[in-house]
Formats: structure tokens, C-alpha cells, sequence
């Protein structure tokens, strides 16, 4: 098993420090052995039917509701993950390759219909009529043309560039009463979120500011805002923060109108940027990790000759780098000059940030190894074979205190009353920031009542177990969790509805579609319903045969109007 951290938990603080120099290139795990991100286990035979195609449900088929759904739920439930793995004879590599389908529950009281249709991107339509992989994905080049020779191959890899991905399956925008559907390649999708159809027309977000990727994650701030990070590869390489201002009513059909570059950070080393997926964002300020998890641009280039990946072949880890938090002003774009610093770790996903009494509050869900990447291909996930059994990945908080004074190395710089999570002001100026846990177990694709807390002060945060078995609610000031779980059953993200009039953080309800199966050949798929506060259940949804669904990533809830 392979180990890049030694660590230490105490009193729900975790300390770690780097053993030698490992880098590891995510290309070159084999398939079959276990790395530290999972431990091999055959238990979960049922988890395979997240990670093989279905078939499309367009049209809406009810579903038996067992229990009380509130009465005030009313709208629809929207997910987004791959459906389908497989073209013609051949198959994609990586979970994050799979063609995009996207899930709908309707909610009216009583009455839950199920729907799901594959995003009509240029991946899939191609894909379709030459029975081909014709688009490169994350993890997985397309196959030649059998009409073009090498040479001509050769030419429309390096220098044509429209044949970029829109094979949006990471994650959904809402933008007023418009869907867009969006991964880290510039294109988006937009989506009738009622009938799920693929408008035709594409919003390209390179044209609007100069950047080569841009996260699935953006943030929407109150006054309807929207702020995501870009990176730009090259000589000129950078990290950006981009602005979206609100569009007008005859821009609806295209967010990206008035977006703009507020500022940036450059990269270190032009030909290896970091890779990272999100952000956290503040009434004041946006955080951004340079975690050290790069993309060795000269691998990428000839990823395509050599091993048939793409991008994750040329993602390395390096356990001998610290990770670095920087902190933007939203409203400027201005860089802070202090300088922090972590024990490496791999991050996807940001839970909250927010700003307290002069220090900045980060929840992320961390991986110490950074090898999630390989172990989500697709060999290492299904069957007894497969090292998929348990995501090493825990929701931690770091806090960077803004302005930090002269201090011995003694010195703990956080003076917040309720966490354990210190910064240390090093002789070179740097601060060294150690986080605490913030709930036991395992945590990933983390959700919080997005639209009252983001960027403030919060309690409680919702997710999956590290086995994808599990729903999980954590409490930031206990530290302690309640937990959902049923046997054969696999629940995706968790997605809070707050209820109408809350005076609670917690009073609403969770929604979350999960899979059930035994065996990974039999599957069928169910809304459940909890309690936002006693996280027990309440309803659920079962959508009769031959309806499936798969392994989704994210999703958000549009109430009625």
C-alpha cells in the first residue's frame, strides 16, 4: 500500500509529515492494487451497477412514494454524472469520461415522477454516428479516424482545437430559470430543465476571457454574481478569477457575456500548472488551494501516442511540496501577500469558508496521498477485483488568520474559541497552518444550505461515505455525526432544501437519488427524502423497472415558481 503521509489524530487534530520525496505519476498505478485513497475489499459486489451504462428514460415514469413528503416540496431534483461507458467496441477509461446523463425527479406533493435523458453534446452525438470514441475525455484519447493518416493526425491533435470535450457531466448552473450543465473544458450546455433536451447552441467560455479550463464549481454571490477560477496553460500561464456579472434579460442565453478576468496568480512552473477543481468564496474574499497535484503539460501532449489517456496520465503528485492557500479580494482582485502553508493533501471539493473575527474559516474534504485520480479509473472500480472499497477522504479546517504579527514558532496565530486548527508564523514569514477533523470517518461531495451560509458562518455540512454507502451529516461545533444507511444502497450527493420560513440551519429536508442493487447486475433507483435535522427518513420515491440510474456527481433542486 502506498504511503506518502505519516499521521498522527489527537484530540480531533491532524498532524502529518512528508516521509522522502515520492512523486507518483497517477498514469502508472496498476489496476489491482491498492493505494492508500482505497482499501481492496470484495463486500461491495452492488457497488459495480454505479459504474456500468443504462439505457435513457426520456419521458417521465411515476414513482411509488413510500412515507410523507412535506407538503411544501415542490420542484424538481436535477442530477449529473456519466451513463454510458461504452461506444461500439470501444470503452472509456475513467469515471470522469463517461457520457453525460442527466437525472430529473419532479416533486408535487405526493406525486414523484423519474426521468433521464443523455446530454446531446458533440461527444455523444459524434460518438453515435461513427460508433466511435471521436472526442478526447479526462482519461481517455479518441480513437483515429480510420480515413486520416498519421500525419494528418498528428496535425489536428496539436494544433486543432475544435475538438474539445463538451461532455458536461460534472456539474449543474442554475442562472435564474436557465440550466446549464458544465465541466472543467470551457464548453457548457444549456438544458431545458423540464424536458432535459440539449439546446444546440454551445457557450464557449474561452471566448469571453483567455482561459484553457475553469472549474465546474463556480459561486453565485447574493447579488446574483457569479465567480468560478481558471487556469491559462503556457508561457503566459496563470490561475484567473473570473467575474460574471448577473446577465440582462436579452443575455440569457449566454451567462458569460459580461464575464471578465478580476485578477490573477502565476503559475510556478509554466509546463507542470497545479491542477484544482474548486474554490471557496467569502463576503469578501475568494480562497484558492495550490495544492500539489500538477499537470505535466509535455505528458499530456503525448499522452495520445503512448498510453491512449489524456490529461490523467499527466497528473503527478508531488507528497514533498506543501500545499499553498492563497486569498484573493473578490471585489479588487488584489493577491495577499502573507503566505500559507500546509502538509500536502489532495482536495476536490470545498465545503464552506467564511470569515471570522479577522481570520479565514476553510473547510475542505482532504486526501493526505493525492492518488484519488487513479484509483477512479474505471478498471480499479468494478468487479471483486477492483481496489474501489473506501475513499480515504475527510472534511478538515484550516484557518488563516489575515493578519498575522510577529510571533515565536511557539505560537498559535488562530484564536477562534471552537476549533483545534492552529497557524504558526515560521522564521521565513510564511504561516504553517495544521487543521483539526471536523467530523470522524470518511467525507466526500459535501453540501451545506448553500443558499443562506455560503460564506458564512455555518453548522452543518451534508455528504457521502468514503464506500459511497452512506449519507452523512456533520456538525462543526460538536464535531460529531448522524449517519443514513440501508443495505445494497448507494446514495449520491446530498442536496439540503430549506424549508419555506426556516428559522433553523438545519430545518428543511435532504434529497439524494440512490442506487440499489446486491449483485451489480440487478439495479433499480429511488428518491429518498430526510429530515435536515433528525437526518431519519421520511419518504422515499421507488421508480418502477426498467428505469436505472447510475454513479451521478452533482446536482441542484429548482423549486417551482
Amino acid at each position: 500500500m502506498l504511503k506518502l503521509l505519516v499521521s498522527q489524530r489527537s484530540s480531533g487534530r491532524l498532524l502529518s509529515a512528508p516521509v522522502g520525496r515520492r512523486i507518483i505519476s497517477l498514469s502508472r498505478l496498476n489496476p489491482g492494487v491498492s493505494v492508500s485513497l482505497f482499501r481492496t475489499s470484495s463486500q461491495h459486489f452492488g457497488m459495480d451497477a454505479l459504474f456500468k451504462s443504462v439505457e435513457e428514460t426520456s419521458q417521465p415514469i411515476q414513482a411509488d412514494v413510500k412515507g410523507q413528503i412535506p407538503d411544501w416540496l415542490k420542484g424538481s431534483l436535477l442530477r449529473v454524472g456519466p451513463g454510458k461507458f461504452e461506444i461500439g467496441d470501444q470503452s472509456y477509461n475513467h469515471l470522469f469520461d463517461g457520457l453525460s446523463l442527466i437525472h430529473r425527479f419532479n416533486i408535487e406533493g405526493s406525486k414523484v415522477t423519474y426521468q433521464n435523458r443523455f446530454l446531446r453534446s458533440d461527444s455523444y452525438v459524434l460518438a453515435q454516428q461513427q460508433n466511435r470514441i471521436v472526442l478526447t475525455e479526462f482519461g481517455t484519447n479518441s480513437y483515429p479516424d480510420p480515413c486520416k493518416n498519421i500525419f494528418s493526425r498528428i496535425f489536428s491533435y496539436f494544433w486543432d482545437t475544435s475538438g474539445s470535450s463538451d461532455n458536461c457531466n460534472v456539474n449543474l448552473m442554475q442562472v435564474r430559470d436557465e440550466v446549464y450543465a458544465m465541466t472543467e473544458p470551457p464548453v457548457m450546455r444549456r438544458v431545458d430543465p423540464q424536458t432535459l433536451e440539449t439546446d444546440p447552441e454551445k457557450v464557449d467560455r474561452s471566448k469571453y476571457v483567455a482561459l484553457n479550463l475553469m472549474t465546474a464549481h463556480p459561486h453565485t454571490d447574493q447579488d446574483g454574481t457569479i465567480y468560478n477560477m481558471a487556469t491559462r496553460y503556457g508561457k503566459d500561464g496563470l490561475f484567473g478569477l473570473v467575474r460574471m456579472p448577473l446577465p440582462d434579460e436579452g443575455e440569457r442565453n449566454n451567462p458569460m457575456q459580461k464575464a471578465y478576468m478580476v485578477g490573477s496568480i502565476p503559475h510556478q512552473v509554466k509546463m507542470r500548472p497545479n491542477y484544482f477543481h474548486s474554490f471557496g468564496l467569502t463576503e469578501k474574499y475568494v480562497v484558492f488551494v495550490e495544492q500539489p497535484m500538477y499537470i505535466n503539460v509535455w505528458k499530456m501532449m503525448f499522452a495520445k501516442f503512448t498510453s491512449g489517456k489524456s490529461v490523467s496520465a499527466a497528473m503527478e503528485f508531488d507528497g514533498n511540496t506543501p500545499a499553498r492557500f492563497h486569498v484573493i479580494e473578490k471585489d479588487t482582485g488584489k493577491v495577499l501577500p502573507t503566505v500559507y502553508l500546509s502538509d500536502p493533501f489532495f482536495t476536490f471539493h470545498h465545503i464552506n469558508t467564511y470569515e471570522e473575527d479577522g481570520q479565514l474559516v476553510v473547510d475542505l474534504c482532504c486526501n493526505g496521498p493525492g492518488d484519488s485520480v487513479a484509483a477512479l479509473y474505471l478498471e480499479n472500480l468494478r468487479g471483486s477485483e477492483g481496489t474501489f472499497d473506501d475513499i480515504d477522504t475527510e472534511a478538515r479546517r484550516y484557518v488563516l488568520p489575515l493578519q498575522p504579527t510577529q510571533a515565536s514558532d511557539q505560537d498559535n496565530l488562530v484564536t477562534l474559541v471552537d476549533t483545534e486548527a492552529t497557524a504558526v508564523l515560521q522564521e521565513d514569514g510564511t504561516v504553517f497552518c495544521t487543521p483539526e477533523r471536523l467530523c470522524p470517518g470518511t467525507m466526500e461531495l459535501p453540501r451545506i444550505n448553500y443558499d443562506h451560509y455560503n460564506g458564512k458562518k455555518y453548522q452543518f455540512f451534508y455528504g457521502i461515505s468514503g464506500q459511497i454507502d452512506m449519507l452523512i451529516k456533520g456538525d462543526t461545533q460538536t464535531k460529531a455525526s448522524k449517519t443514513w444507511k440501508e443495505a445494497g444502497c448507494y446514495p449520491s450527493e446530498p442536496v439540503f432544501v430549506p424549508a419555506p420560513g426556516a428559522t433553523a440551519e438545519d430545518e428543511g429536508v435532504v434529497l439524494s437519488l440512490v442506487v440499489k442493487s446486491s449483485s451489480g447486475e440487478d439495479r433499480s433507483v429511488f428518491l429518498l427524502v430526510l429530515d435536515g435535522q433528525t437526518f431519519s427518513e421520511v419518504a422515499r420515491a421507488e421508480v418502477p423497472s426498467p428505469a436505472q440510474a447510475c454513479m451521478t456527481f452533482h446536482g441542484i433542486f429548482l423549486p417551482n415558481m
